[in-house]
């Protein structure tokens, strides 16, 4: 069985590639479960319903322009969605590298000082699904 060690991966945060500042992803596409189950059944029949997704990602914070900082706190005030892309190398999207797309997110969590003295600056950004395409994994 292949296995697979996450160390290049690519983050893109409206536009702006941030990989070199990323140090987690946890990418989650889900549907909800609906129970279906009528009377006479035996068992539980369950449906899905609608989808929800999310990206979150772990940042060193950095404050200069066009990094992060410069690229995160816009989003937390704004109302407009934005793309996010995670891969799982910085290779091109293929098969092998598909991409984990929200085309259209908002950033809902943005924490832009945390840390204890002496430590790295970071935080944790949650970009959540605001469109109808949810969740996309492109692979060209």
């Amino acid at each position: 069985m292949a296995t697979f060690v996450l160390t290049d991966a690519l983050v893109i945060v409206n536009g702006v590639t941030l990989s070199d500042h990323a140090n987690s992803v946890k990418v989650t596409d889900n549907r909800d479960q609906l129970d279906a189950s009528t009377f006479g059944a035996t068992a539980k029949i369950y449906r899905k319903g609608l989808g929800d997704a999310s990206i979150e990602v772990g940042f060193f914070q950095d404050y200069a322009g066009g990094s992060v900082y410069a690229t995160c706190q816009p989003l937390i005030a704004s109302s407009t969605p934005i793309a996010v892309e995670v891969r799982p190398t910085s290779a091109a999207r293929s098969a092998t590298n598909p991409a984990h797309l929200l085309s259209q997110a908002l950033l809902f969590t943005f924490e832009p000082l945390s840390a204890s003295f002496g430590a790295m600056t970071g935080f944790t950004a949650m970009f959540v699904n605001a469109g109808n395409a949810g969740m996309t994994y492109p692979t060209a």
